[in-house]
């Protein structure tokens, strides 16, 4: 019978120190005026985890479930690096940009993730990276190890995933608003400016999200492998009970031959008859002070194992 394992929840993990910086890079201001002239907009974000080497997470935001990629992040170690295209015709250039950079990264990168595999597999092929990396790696789905909204619930997002393509086709009708009046203009660059800005945040929230379930999953994987995990608990704890038996420590000994009972895993009867002896043995060569803290370790010990 395996153990229950305490890990901070992923409710608790939103509440780190960390992340309190992070929320106040999300909010500076990142896109101004200048930036709306350029094709792409790119920025490399400091994140308060640490991936493992050898690890790239990706993550795409797009004009609709049908639609073209208008965001990917990209976090491996330490960062995010974020590119945002800023008008629908700049997409081949926000293409090749992208292209360029996972190039500079990818020797360093074996382990691909994603989210929602449905939904990206299409994308990634569209952009790309598929072929870059090649057609037969694996780009592995993180929405098989937990639900990513749950994560950074804390953190201001300024929009919702839903509102992602409501944001981009008002960004294209801005674009293609064309008017002599000067205020409309200005009036013009300051909504493209605030709705850029807000598409840009969200894009890295995500890929933070994303982060911080991919590194669950590596948790559960260590998990799997501790050597807790390859002993025999039985085995352990008739071992120690024995061992504590012979010494004459018959307080402690009694404790782990209750453990023993508890783990309901005997190999054979005869390993049932001699616990049960050797425990009731135990119980009366203790004295009646020793006894009555045994029992409370013995119901401490039925009530642990009642809750797994």
């Amino acid at each position: 019978m395996s153990r229950k394992r305490s890990r901070k929840s992923l409710f608790e993990i939103s509440e780190q120190p960390e992340l309190w910086i992070f929320s106040n890079i999300l909010a500076e201001p990142w896109i101004a005026k200048k930036e709306l002239n350029l094709p792409v907009f790119m920025k490399e974000v400091n994140i308060p985890v640490s991936l493992p080497s050898g690890t790239c997470i990706l993550k795409v935001e797009t004009d609709g479930s049908q639609g073209k990629v208008i965001s990917i992040v990209i976090a491996h170690q330490s960062k995010i690096q974020l590119f945002q295209l800023m008008t629908p015709s700049d997409y081949l250039q926000f293409q090749k940009k992208v292209l360029n950079y996972f190039k500079e990264i990818y020797p360093d990168n074996f382990d691909f993730y994603s989210y929602f595999k449905t939904f990206y597999s299409s994308k990634f092929r569209e952009l790309g990276i598929q072929a870059l990396i090649g057609n037969e790696t694996e780009i592995k789905d993180l929405s098989d190890y937990g639900i990513k909204s749950r994560i950074l619930q804390h953190i201001a997002d300024p929009i919702q995933g839903y509102e992602v393509p409501q944001y981009w086709r008002i960004n294209e009708q801005l674009v293609s608003n064309i008017t002599t009046n000067a205020s409309h203009k200005e009036l013009i660059k300051d909504l493209r400016v605030r709705i850029c800005d807000r598409l840009a945040k969200h894009a890295v929230i995500e890929g933070l999200r994303c982060a911080i379930l991919a590194l669950k999953h590596y948790a559960d994987l260590l998990d799997s492998l501790t050597s807790e995990k390859q002993i025999n608990p039985l085995e352990e704890y008739q071992t120690l009970a024995d061992g504590l038996y012979e010494l004459g420590e018959y307080q402690n000994s009694a404790i782990f031959y209750s453990k023993c009972l508890s783990t309901s895993a005997f190999s054979s009867e005869s390993d049932s008859g001699h616990i049960l002896i050797a425990l009731k043995d135990s119980i009366e060569r203790m004295k009646p002070q020793e006894f009555l803290e045994y029992a409370l370790f013995a119901a401490k010990i039925a009530q642990s194992y009642e809750r797994e």
